[in-house]
């Protein structure tokens, strides 16, 4: 086992390369990880298109692209004690300092000197990929694979969905993409008594009603104010997560909550955002929080709770499991909005890029 097969991102150009690389080595604190399953995220494809954000973000290429996985330990780096080979772990992408004020005051997901797994470093659209042991999450036995992947983004919905207090609440979800669903199916298992989505795709909207949403409205069909304002005797929502990053769908949000409500920010907006800081927010005491990953490792275990006693439902949001040497027609899937969750295996059988 000396090379194997990873998606590199090469060239500062739309795209990127199935080639034979070497298997990494890992060091001091980390461990080297046979890569089960990996998923395809929103940042991917900012550095599969090479976007502005992804020029700004990746500092050095080549580049092995992707950072959402599942997998078993295979060798352990100098000093690591608490892994063993052969445990079952889902991959952490933040990777904190452990010495700035933040990891010191329990804010590791926000490190001051944080890096980021595949952007900072290579990631795990691969066989195998190395990571810090702090940043290995040890899963049980009985998650599958493809649900060990989807771990990382789930945790950012699951904690955006703790955050607005949603048991017994009216909430409502913008957008319906895998986090936006993720967080669906987190306020129904937290005992959310209204959960309204709303997107522009009504096969998203589907895919919604079958991960625990009660009302679905389609901004593009209907006046989403109105018909929350309607719904709500007037009062408007108790909280909103926004998983859309549309500035106006954020705006309208703003208008639909009630006084004293909550919003979890998790989608990023490509342009500034005006909000009427008086009526919308000052006058309304409503509480912001942006949501910048999972609390290390507050909400995974949360996450795994969740996960163990059947209370979420996961299997709708995976639409594809493609072998890894079909990225591209993942890649293509998304782009056209005719997938939610793909899911890459580098073990399916497929045709092997030619060595470099």
């Amino acid at each position: 086992m000396t090379t194997m097969k990873a998606l590199v991102k090469t060239e500062a150009s739309v795209g990127a390369s199935l080639q034979m690389v070497p298997v990494p080595e890992p060091g001091p604190g980390e461990v080297l990880v046979k890569v089960m399953a990996t998923a395809i995220c929103g940042t991917d494809m900012h550095v599969y298109d090479w976007n502005k954000w992804a020029q700004g973000a990746v500092r050095e290429l080549p580049r092995i692209m992707g950072h959402e996985f599942s997998g078993e330990v295979l060798q352990l780096g100098e000093g690591v004690r608490d892994l063993a080979i052969g445990d079952r772990v889902a991959g952490e992408t933040h990777i904190p300092c452990g010495k700035c004020y933040q990891c010191k005051n329990g804010l590791q997901h926000i490190c001051a000197n944080m890096v980021l797994f595949s952007i900072d470093s290579d990631g795990c659209f691969a066989e195998y990929t190395v990571i810090p042991e702090i940043c290995a999450r040890k899963i049980p036995g009985d998650i599958p694979w493809e649900y060990g992947a989807m771990m990382e983004p789930l945790g950012t919905s699951i904690r955006a969905a703790q955050e607005v207090v949603p048991a017994g609440a009216n909430v409502a979800v913008i957008g319906a993409g895998p986090i936006g669903l993720g967080a669906v199916t987190a306020l129904k298992a937290l005992g959310a008594a209204r959960i309204i989505v709303s997107d522009i795709s009504d096969d998203r909207l589907s895919i919604a009603s079958q991960a625990g949403a009660t009302h679905l409205l389609n901004p593009a069909k209907e006046d989403v104010t109105a018909t929350i304002l309607e719904m709500t005797s007037g009062v408007g929502v108790d909280s909103f997560i926004d998983a859309s990053g549309s500035v106006k769908a954020i705006s309208e949000g703003f208008r639909y909550l009630r006084k004293g409500g909550r919003v979890a920010l998790v989608g990023l907006p490509s342009e500034t955002i005006s909000l009427d800081l008086g009526p919308q927010v000052i006058f309304k005491e409503a509480k912001i929080i942006g949501i910048h990953g999972r609390k290390m490792f507050e909400t995974w275990t949360v996450m795994e709770n969740l996960m163990a006693n059947g209370l979420l439902a996961l299997k709708p949001i995976v639409s594809h499991i493609l072998p890894l040497e079909d990225f591209e027609k993942g890649f293509s899937l998304l782009k056209d909005g005719k997938a939610c969750k793909i899911i890459l295996d580098p073990w399916q059988e497929g045709q092997l890029p030619s060595s470099v």
